[in-house]
Parts: structure tokens; C-alpha cells; sequence
């Protein structure tokens, strides 16, 4: 489900790894000064992969379910992993892949379908010239080998790479709240960032996702999750959840990253994320 609309909806953008804004590039710089100062723990990656399989999510489910059925945990804790268990029993039933989701294919020597696709309603896959592609049950860690197997009833041994996007909204205390276009294999802060940065007074610990009108993640949960790193697909996260950030605060249309300047956006950012981290 999309967010409400609002009265000025923001123009939807894309983020692609190929064509990021030079403005964006900032906040690595900003976000390697943090981690610098991290233990190495924290900047260890997580061991699970960047997309879930269906066997991590299988096991991620058993392991939730216990923890929600047991009387030894606190109701907010038995209830933080009901919810999380119910995320990813949603996934292994329905797939990942939404509508208004992008899929950036490469295949080799096929130009026609090397771009990026719109995944279409009634959740299939339109390429030119083929017959609509399902994508009902098919997890963002399985797209590629799916794609390959079905690109190869017209194509012989098409060697096919695939990388997924879900379709979020960004709210609150960022320089261009809107529509956001991103890779399901980066991280929330990412998001933010996409978004044109946290505003300089923006607090990070007044930062949320939530699906329709439930809070899916929790601030203190997701500080958690950024804290060890998790990507968006790690989240849970899928087409139409809206990231915000200190949604008291809405400044709409201003880049702090600009308007401060180089060095003071970047001081800004790392203070930010020093918060967090």
C-alpha cells in the first residue's frame, strides 16, 4: 500500500548505482570518517547476504516464532518479533517483487532487454517483444536465476545480471522528501541520503519505517538494525513503506548538503550518523 497522498507529491527519483548525484558521493566520504572511529564489530558486514534467501528467511522465521511464543521475553520484545516474523511470512508467500518495483537487467548481448524495467500490475515483468514474465512468489535473492531460467526459453544460455529496487517513500527532516527509486542491497542510511541528507537539526533517533499506518520498525528497533548494518532487504522492506526522519521537522525542497556547503555538510552528516553509529 502507497503512502496517503499528500497535497504537492514529490517528483519520484532515481537512484541507480550508475548515475548517483556527485552530491550524494559526500556522505561516504562523511560515513568513512564515522566508521573509522567504529569497533570492529560494528564494522565487520553482516554475515547474512545482502538479499535474504528463502533458506535464511525459513530460518529467520523459526528463530522469530520462538522468541514470540515465549513467556521468558518482554510483551514489547515477543511483540517487535511477531512482527518481524509476520514481514518475512509475508515475503516466502508472495514474493518481494511489487508493483512500481524497478529491475535493472543486463543481458549479455541483448540489448533490447538491458535496461531497467517497471515491474507492471498484476506484478509481472513486461520485455519486449516476450510474452509478460510472473513475478508473484519470487524473492529479490532469487530474480536473477528466475529471469535467466525464463529468458532462456527464447534466448540460448543468456548469461543475465539483475539487480532489484524497491519503490520507498523518504519523509521528514531530508532535504527532498518524495519518492525514492532504490537498491534493495543498501543500507537506510542510504536512503536518507538519497533524499538529499538529514537536515542539520534533524534527530537521528526520531527516525521510523512504517506501512500504511503501522510502525513496522520501531525507532529504537531500527536504530538497532542500522547500527549492525542490515539493508533495506534485511528490513523487510517492500514497495509503498515510507522511511522518516524526524517528522516533526519538514523542510521540503532544500539540499543541506548544498546549502551548508562542503565542509559544513560534511561535519553535518558525520555529527549526524556519529549519533547513530
Amino acid at each position: 500500500m502507497l503512502p496517503a497522498p499528500i497535497n504537492r507529491q514529490p517528483r519520484e527519483r532515481n537512484l541507480s548505482p550508475y548515475r548517483r548525484p556527485h552530491r550524494i558521493s559526500s556522505f561516504f566520504v562523511a560515513f568513512s570518517l564515522v566508521c573509522a572511529g567504529l569497533p570492529a564489530a560494528l564494522q565487520a558486514q553482516d554475515t547474512r547476504r545482502a538479499q535474504a534467501t528463502r533458506f535464511e528467511l525459513q530460518a529467520s522465521l523459526a528463530e522469530l516464532e520462538k522468541y514470540a511464543a515465549s513467556s521468558g521475553y518482554s510483551s514489547r520484545l515477543r511483540g517487535e518479533k511477531a512482527r518481524e516474523a509476520a514481514m518475512i511470512r509475508a515475503r516466502l508467500e508472495g514474493g518481494d517483487l511489487q508493483v512500481g518495483d524497478q529491475i535493472e537487467i543486463n543481458v549479455l548481448g541483448q540489448q533490447a532487454f538491458s535496461d531497467t524495467f517497471v515491474v507492471a500490475s498484476g506484478r509481472v515483468l513486461s520485455l519486449p517483444g516476450l510474452p509478460d514474465i510472473p513475478l508473484e512468489g519470487v524473492l529479490r535473492s532469487e530474480a536473477q536465476d528466475y529471469l535467466t531460467k525464463q529468458l532462456s526459453r527464447y534466448i540460448r544460455e543468456p548469461e543475465v545480471r539483475v539487480r532489484t529496487k524497491i519503490r520507498l517513500s523518504v519523509f521528514g527532516s531530508v532535504g527532498r522528501p518524495g519518492f525514492y527509486q532504490i537498491p534493495a542491497d543498501v543500507r537506510a542510511d542510504d536512503a536518507i541520503m538519497a533524499a538529499g541528507g538529514p537536515a542539520p537539526d534533524a534527530d537521528p533517533k526520531k527516525i521510523f519505517v512504517r506501512r500504511g499506518t503501522t510502525e513496522i520498525w520501531p525507532q529504537d528497533a531500527l536504530l538497532e538494525a542500522m547500527r549492525q548494518g542490515l539493508t533495506l532487504d534485511q528490513l523487510n522492506l517492500r514497495a509503498g513503506d515510507e522511511l522518516m526522519l524526524d517528522p516533526r521537522k519538514r523542510p521540503g525542497g532544500v539540499n543541506f548538503l548544498t546549502v551548508a556547503g562542503a565542509i559544513g555538510g560534511l561535519a553535518s552528516t558525520v555529527y549526524f550518523f556519529s549519533q547513530i553509529f
